[in-house]
């Protein structure tokens, strides 16, 4: 799916990989995040066996940009402080390089790395 606003010039798009690339790349700089693991599979997405492995789930509702990922955080982080400044990291990057409203940015930390 990609999200299209026409211009006078003509059309423009934004495909969801390149707001899903934005969004890691953001995720990528914070320190505290040890990484980002792939969307759990919905219940058609397992009867379905499509093993899209998306790290990143992206929709558009009525012209603003939802988000959603699930970390990893590093040892002795405050999960929820690093969950907030994962969600103002990827909502700033997505709509500086896009021009694109997020709406919101949904994080779930599913993982805690002891390495």
């Amino acid at each position: 799916m990609e999200k299209t606003a026409n211009d006078v010039r003509g059309r423009l798009m934004v495909s969801e990989e390149v707001i899903s690339t934005i969004a890691v790349n953001a995720v990528k700089e914070i320190e505290q995040v040890k990484g980002i693991k792939p969307q759990p599979k919905s219940l058609i997405g397992i009867m379905s066996k499509s093993s899209s492995g998306k790290q990143v789930s992206v929709g558009y509702v009525d012209d603003v940009v939802e988000i959603s990922m699930n970390i990893c955080v590093k040892s002795g982080c405050r999960a929820t402080a690093v969950a907030a400044q994962v969600q103002e990291s990827v909502k700033a990057a997505v709509q500086s390089m896009t021009g694109l409203t997020v709406a919101r940015v949904n994080v779930t930390v599913g993982d805690i790395s002891y390495e």
